[in-house]
């Protein structure tokens, strides 16, 4: 007889057979299903946290963009990414966005640097990543559609597509949970 039992442990999921591990069991074997003894079997399983899960979002997220990134030919829509530390911090975060945009904004600067009529650097006239991202708008909605292709006519790259987006429903679930006290 086989009786499931289902428990709730945060952190991880696991499934956990009990029975007698001695010779008799390994001698079963050989006998006919009917003569076989019933092994206990009890599953646990659990939730993992909100960090846990974003964790599991960021690492399922770099995945997809490798292969988008191998899948693209069109290299104006990679997307690259680079570790970037913030000031008076010495851990480093991935960060990513498209070439297009590290593109226009190395051309915004430029041109900012070189129209400065006063020798040294006029950190106003730089442009800011909200000017950058409002200026880069057609071309975002481009590569938004161009994604979106990608996604539709590759399988591997929806799957792995599918299972982001799984990762941020489940993120967003788990999120409404704790609002509602659940």
């Amino acid at each position: 007889m086989t009786l499931p039992i289902r428990r709730k442990i945060a952190g991880f999921t696991a499934v956990l057979t009990l029975g007698v591990f001695s010779a008799g069991v390994f001698a079963q074997v050989d006998k006919p299903e009917s003569d076989r003894k019933s092994v206990e079997r009890i599953e646990v399983t659990g939730q993992k946290t909100i960090a846990q899960l974003k964790m599991a979002f960021d690492k399922q997220r770099f995945e997809f963009l490798d292969l988008y990134n191998t899948i693209n030919e069109t290299a104006k829509y990679d997307v690259l990414c680079s570790y970037h530390r913030t000031l008076g911090s010495m851990i480093a975060k991935k960060q990513c966005e498209p070439r297009y945009l590290k593109d226009f904004r190395a051309i915004a600067t430029q041109t900012a640097l070189m129209s400065s009529s006063n020798p040294g650097v006029d950190i106003s006239r730089l442009p800011t990543d909200d000017h950058i991202i409002f200026l880069t708008k057609d071309q975002r909605e481009d590569a938004f559609k161009h994604v979106a292709a990608l996604v539709a006519t590759h399988p591997e790259l929806y799957d792995s597509f599918a299972k982001l987006d799984a990762l941020h429903r489940h993120i967003e679930d788990r999120k409404e949970q704790a609002r509602n006290g659940e």
